[in-house]
């Protein structure tokens, strides 16, 4: 009896979707850490998991906006060159109904290259990068 519950609760924890990327407004990546998705037929987004990159639209420096920026351009064009494309997410969403999901590019997670090249950080919520500090702003 217990092994039937078990394969249950397994089974039905287990989410399928289809998830592809979509350009808007000519980018496939609003900044570093946020994406254009259709996601079953919806337009929405995904927010990259474990990853804080600078701000773009309400950035505190001016050094701040110009690394979203470039956070954001270094995505798009691993994107435009990959040759796979892979989504790894469980489907919960944040609190801007964002897909939380890891982002893998030919094999290696985007998030990871980010902060490798320090475009982002990974993600805190207690203790949120100041940007400008850290570029002498």
């Amino acid at each position: 009896m217990h092994y039937y519950i078990f394969i249950f609760l397994t089974f039905s924890s287990l989410v399928f979707g289809d998830i592809n990327l979509r350009q808007y407004e000519g980018r496939f990546c609003y900044d570093g850490d946020t994406c254009y998705v259709t996601a079953d037929g919806t337009h929405t987004k995904i927010r990259l998991l474990e990853l804080d990159t600078p701000e773009i639209s309400k950035p505190k420096c001016e050094a701040e906006k110009t690394l979203g920026l470039e956070a954001r351009d270094y995505v798009n064009n691993l994107i435009e060159n990959a040759s796979m494309i892979e989504f790894k997410t469980d489907y919960k969403k944040d609190y801007f109904g964002r897909i939380l999901s890891y982002l893998i590019i030919d094999g290696e997670d985007v998030s990871e290259k980010l902060v490798e090249r320090g475009l982002g950080v990974v993600y805190d919520r207690n203790n949120k990068k100041d940007w400008c500090s850290e570029n002498g702003y």
